[in-house]
């Protein structure tokens, strides 16, 4: 499954939020060629988040 999440940038930032309140087993992840992966679960259910971003990111 996959959670809802909101996405918005700034030319310096970019804001990532991923909406599963009460989420389990938290895993995330920012990879510098510009991809967010994210692992959760909730109620016993397993979602994710592959997200490719436009450009490479400073992870810093």
């Amino acid at each position: 499954r996959h959670p809802s999440v909101k996405w918005a940038q700034r030319s310096d930032k970019v804001y990532i939020t991923v909406e599963l309140p009460d989420a389990k087993d938290v895993k995330h992840k920012l990879e510098a060629e510009g991809k967010f992966l994210f692992n959760a679960t909730r109620d016993n259910v397993a979602y994710e988040v592959d997200l490719e971003l436009f450009d490479k990111i400073d992870v810093e």
